[in-house]
């Protein structure tokens, strides 16, 4: 009884055109269907002739009709597909949107989420990164920042100076970026030492010495963001322009055989990896 009266009240607020549309869909698809059952029966002569004598007989005005009810109903069915597929692309598009991000701060923003919804346990991030020329800075913003974010395991992986300095395959001013990078982050462990400890916050920082065409970000809830090498016209790898995102409520076969893709480049990374700073 009660799933009847929800639904007589949802009929009640459907707007008047919206039932009078549903009346004429069905009216002119019942036509239609009848028309397309006399047409198949008007080529069989047994069942054409008792047609012709006790129900119509086919002549102009009759065709023009037919013609008219077919088209109406062709119209009716272009415009509901039209309506499904705008519903759909507008389904579909904040899913595509976000899928690639172009930015570290949507990590950061992420990471942000994750430590004010996300269960105590999930507070870990691995980063697989190049230099940590931008990364670090923007993740030194948010941990000595005003929102004190408390209880974080941060694992950070960075290129080896010496490897990326005898590199042939990596850009010249990497090893530089990746030395001040590492400097900056000893640099701001030691002074926040004792306010790190206090909130419950490692940060580890290790290097490795490959060329990670895979690289990019993990959080505990699952959720990860990539990014690729590519090759450049001087024959170095670069970064591609932008990150791909796999949400964490994504369970999708692919989403399992992107995170086990990241899964494997991190594993190298730790497996040829040296602990630059062990510290809190």
């Amino acid at each position: 009884m009660a799933r009847r009266r929800v639904a007589r009240q949802r009929e009640d607020r459907t707007p008047l055109s919206g039932r009078v549309r549903r009346v004429w869909e069905v009216v002119t698809t019942g036509l239609a269907l009848i028309t397309a059952i006399y047409l198949v029966l008007s080529t069989i002569e047994p069942t054409r002739l008792i047609l012709e004598r006790y129900v119509l007989k086919l002549n102009v005005e009759v065709l023009t009709a037919i013609v008219a009810i077919m088209l109406e109903v062709a119209i009716i069915a272009v415009y509901q597909l039209g309506r499904q597929v705008r519903k759909l692309r507008t389904e579909l598009a904040p899913r595509v949107h976000g899928q690639v991000v172009y930015d570290v701060s949507t990590v950061v923003e992420a990471v942000r989420r994750l430590g004010a919804d996300g269960r105590r346990g999930e507070r870990t991030l691995e980063v697989l990164g190049l230099t940590l020329n931008t990364t670090w800075p923007q993740l030194a913003a948010w941990l000595t920042g005003h929102e004190s974010p408390s209880r974080w395991r941060i694992t950070l992986y960075c290129l080896d100076p010496e490897f990326a300095e005898t590199c042939d395959e990596l850009p010249g001013h990497w090893s530089t970026e990746a030395a001040r990078s590492a400097h900056r982050v000893r640099a701001l462990l030691e002074e926040e030492a004792g306010d790190l400890e206090q909130r419950r916050i490692t940060v580890d920082l290790r290097t490795y010495d490959f060329v990670p065409v895979v690289h990019g970000f993990r959080l505990g809830n699952g959720e990860i963001f990539l990014a690729y090498l590519q090759w450049s016209e001087s024959g170095r790898v670069r970064p591609f322009e932008f990150y791909e995102r796999i949400a964490p409520e994504d369970t999708s076969e692919r989403a399992n055989r992107y995170r086990d893709l990241f899964d494997s480049w991190l594993a190298r990374a730790e497996h040829r990896s040296a602990e630059a700073v062990p510290a809190e």
